[in-house]
């Protein structure tokens, strides 16, 4: 995206929430695209992910949905009902102001490199609109086929960011049913799912977090069902449409010499059946042997890799690990002073903890809450050598935090400056259940 010029802010709800609207361009492959960007700030409160609407400009007046959308999404969220990436709201009746033919959202990862008024601490939700077609087929066959589809129509890698009022549907529902392998197949949506195509692999791999909903839905699957994964943001994803002959996929700049490949779905077959594995579609298909299935449910359940071999077929080798081996609350950043990292104690069981939040999410909140403690502390005289600073995070609440200090106290207009600005730390997503953690920092003078 190109420099972007802001052009004001909406108060929706005052004290509550607001989305500024910047007016920029974002780089294509068709060069630069005039868009608005519209950045909620308010939603973080309540546990919900703020969002990015970006649309691009035709010049017709500039759309107000996002600001009925982000309305909207706040009163969900303060009844607790959040959305991430890979969730999709429906409307009742199709429409929005800036094209009547849109019925619904779909919710996708930020780019990297978005620009935006709003300081954001953590990457915001994309929400991008669907047209009718569309909307059913992320329902039914997953968002990452219908992600991929766009960014092939927009030759925008892994998927557009933005809408283009007046862009060609990607899909139509009703042929992609009657083309697809799945259309008689009970699916599972499990967007924190990563399934690749490596050579001679095929890869499974989730967030440790995720691991008691994977087992889950491998327990409850029928002998033939597809899981319907995320984006697995490799360099190229397979990409399909009815009609198509042969695979097909979306390359990002530069990564035409990549081997591994996106698959946006994984279709099992398990029982009295001669194992193999072939690409299919924009995914693969996997036989499996009774056997094989429970070693591979008993390795989701034990959290331990597995590798398991596939004689016939596109692939030798089926694959399941984890993605993320760090503990729960390790940093994943450099911090300000790279000699003092700090230390964890936790308060709750890591199970209650896995449970609750990610560890990339809960590693970002402390090295967010440390960067609060470097910058408050850097240049004041004090005599505190160490903090002790307790969390106390709950699903839809602020964060409560109890200081401590040795051997003494900090200054006491310092100690309520620090309390405010750690109170006011957007938390991670908590599900489920309190978690409660302390953070030891040696202050340095």
């Amino acid at each position: 995206m190109g420099s972007a010029l802001p052009v004001g802010r909406e108060i929706l709800i005052p004290g509550e929430l607001s989305v500024a609207i910047d007016e920029g361009g974002i780089r294509t492959a068709s060069g630069m695209l005039p868009a608005l960007v519209y950045t909620t700030e308010g939603l973080e409160r309540y546990g919900q992910r703020e969002m990015v609407f970006a649309v691009a400009r035709t010049g017709a007046p500039a759309p107000g949905y996002p600001l009925t959308m982000a309305r909207t999404v706040h009163g969900f969220a303060a009844e607790g009902r959040l959305v991430d990436a890979g969730d999709v709201s429906v409307f009742g009746r199709p429409g929005l102001d800036i094209d009547h033919r849109v019925t619904g959202f779909v919710y996708a990862q930020a780019p990297a490199d978005l620009q935006s008024t709003v300081d954001l601490d953590r990457p915001p939700l994309i929400a991008l609109p669907l047209l009718d077609g569309e909307t059913a087929v992320v329902q039914r066959f997953g968002h990452a086929r219908v992600l991929s589809l766009l960014g092939a129509q927009e030759r925008y890698y892994p998927h557009p960011w933005w809408f283009r009022p007046g862009r060609e549907p990607v899909v139509d529902d009703a042929g992609f049913r009657a083309a697809t392998l799945l259309s008689q197949a009970p699916a599972y949506n499990l967007p924190f799912l990563r399934v690749v195509h490596d050579g001679d692999r095929l890869e499974l791999s989730v967030p440790a977090a995720e691991l008691p909903s994977l087992a889950e839905a491998m327990r409850e699957a029928p002998d033939i069902c597809a899981y319907l994964p995320g984006l697995a943001g490799t360099p190229k994803t397979y990409v399909w449409a009815p009609g198509q002959q042969g695979p097909a996929a979306i390359v990002a700049p530069g990564g035409e010499p990549a081997a591994r490949l996106g698959c946006n779905f994984l279709l099992v077959v398990r029982g009295s059946v001669e194992p193999t594995a072939r690409q299919v579609e924009d995914g693969f298909a996997v036989l499996l042997t009774g056997a094989m299935h429970a070693r591979l449910l008993q390795a989701v359940e034990a959290g331990r890799p597995v590798e398991i071999g596939l004689p016939d077929g596109a692939v030798g080798v089926l694959a399941f690990r984890l993605e993320d081996a760090t503990p729960a609350i390790a940093p994943r950043v450099a911090a300000p002073d790279p000699h003092d990292r700090g230390r964890i104690v936790l308060l709750t069981s890591e199970e209650q903890l896995r449970r609750a939040t990610t560890p990339a999410e809960l590693g970002d909140f402390v090295d967010r809450a440390r960067l609060v403690v470097h910058r408050l502390f850097t240049g004041v005289r004090h005599a505190t050598e160490e903090l002790m600073l307790e969390f106390h995070l709950a699903p839809s609440r602020p964060v409560a935090v109890r200081i401590m200090a040795r051997p003494e106290a900090p200054p006491r207009e310092l100690q309520v400056v620090l309390e405010r600005q750690l109170e006011a730390l957007a938390p991670p997503t908590i599900r489920y259940t309190e978690v409660a953690f302390q953070l030891h920092l040696e202050i340095r003078r």
